[in-house]
């Protein structure tokens, strides 16, 4: 069985700690702290190493969780952040869609994609009937995975990628379609946003169901903890950046509220630039966290915490950077601290650079390490804001000693190698 090793008190600490560090965030509590996490434990396959892919990851739970959990052993002895260990029934963003009939592509070594629109007519809205749960599209094996989960591990389970209304309207018609649709047919996406909401909506309670309380007490938007006295959902709204301001307001702020109400409050996720929705976000009620890959754009991230601040969380994240040091001594030069968390994104093969994503090979692991050691070194340098980037970076060059409760945990996760024992089944 996948399991914590209950006797390590080491580790019991080390994840009460850092929910601590990340509720501390969310109460937007003045210390100076910002948690940090060096997401190499990522569950999708994008930007990974295709020798590193089982093949069967899809059509093998035991795969799947063996996949998760070797990645899991490994951060959690290597790395003293604030990642907390959960599983994650990965069947890429499409699952709502094809219950509903979208055609999924399975691709060699990739994620799951959707391949074409299902509506293609105003009038095929008020036709669409909810699926059933346990039987249509890739719902069957999300809740399968779900069980094995819990039969074999005692770990955290998290809900399959959410998606949110928008995006699954999206899909389900075709971006170029809705976004004129949103002129030409005004009721008809409103009748499609209630509908994709309240099928959100029974989604995650049936997986919820399925993964039980005691281990679906919190959430882990895009990895990061969430912990259940702020809220209990997250949806992702990747198009954001691509409609107006008065159209966010009007086609999607009112259903995204929807769903945090009826979870008592969740966090929402974009990548890349929204600017003119920064208001919107902090319209949306229950709305209680935003992460957003900004690719850079730190201006948003400052603007985002100047409107948020004492009311939503911020998760500044992205794909580990070509030049790390450079571009976290830039990003804390102005970074508030309070109400902050810090995510860097592993992949071996995808790097951002210059605000987009490219193609670079790098190894993995050194990737990880050079991320940590920046983190540490920014953490632990408390004139950082104030620095200039050049000057922070030197700092960032140079070997900074860890504080004692640090040197403690390092010496104590020397004792971590077991710390997640094998599957039973596939000892």
């Amino acid at each position: 069985m996948a399991r914590l090793n209950p006797s390590n008190m080491h580790l019991e600490s080390r994840i009460q700690r850092s929910r601590e560090r990340i509720s501390d965030a969310y109460r937007h509590k003045k210390n100076n702290e910002v948690p940090f996490i060096v997401s190499d434990v990522n569950y999708w396959l994008s930007g990974e190493s295709a020798e590193l892919i089982p093949a069967d990851y899809f059509t093998n739970p035991a795969s799947m969780m063996r996949y998760q959990t070797d990645k899991i052993r490994r951060h959690m002895a290597r790395y003293d952040d604030d990642y907390v260990p959960f599983l994650f029934p990965w069947y890429g963003t499409g699952v709502l869609p094809s219950a509903l009939g979208a055609e999924i592509l399975f691709q060699e070594k990739l994620d799951p994609a959707v391949h074409g629109a299902i509506i293609t007519e105003p009038e095929q809205v008020r036709k669409l009937d909810f699926p059933d749960f346990h039987k249509d599209g890739l719902m069957p094996r999300v809740l399968e995975t779900i069980r094995y989960f819990r039969e074999h591990s005692d770990l955290p389970i998290s809900c399959t990628d959410p998606q949110g209304p928008f995006t699954t309207a999206l899909t389900l018609v075709g971006p170029e379609t809705l976004f004129l649709w949103l002129y030409e047919y005004p009721q008809a996406v409103h009748e499609l946003m209630e509908f994709t909401t309240e099928l959100f909506i029974r989604w995650v309670k049936v997986q919820k169901q399925e993964i039980g309380a005691d281990r679906g007490r919190d959430c882990f938007p895009h990895g990061i903890l969430l912990p259940s006295e702020f809220g209990n959902v997250w949806l992702c709204d990747d198009d954001c950046g691509q409609i107006s301001t008065e159209q966010y307001l009007e086609f999607v702020v009112p259903y995204n509220s929807k769903v945090f109400r009826e979870f008592g409050g969740g966090t929402l996720h974009f990548c890349g630039s929204a600017e003119h929705q920064i208001e919107n976000f902090a319209a949306t009620e229950g709305l209680v966290g935003l992460n957003n890959f900004c690719m850079g754009n730190f201006r948003q991230v400052y603007k985002m915490q100047a409107c948020f601040e004492n009311r939503i969380a911020l998760k500044v994240c992205d794909f580990v950077p070509l030049h790390i040091k450079e571009y976290y001594a830039e990003l804390f030069r102005h970074l508030q601290r309070k109400g902050t968390i810090v995510s860097s994104y592993i992949l071996p093969e995808l790097a951002l650079n210059n605000g987009k994503y490219e193609i670079i090979m790098r190894p993995a692991e050194k990737l990880s390490d050079q991320v940590f050691e920046t983190f540490q070194a920014v953490m632990n340098s408390p004139q950082a804001v104030s620095r200039s980037p050049l000057e922070l970076t030197f700092a960032l060059h140079a070997r900074r000693p860890v504080d004692d409760q640090r040197r403690a945990d390092a010496a104590a996760r020397k004792n971590d190698r077991d710390v997640i024992s094998q599957p039973k089944n596939d000892r």
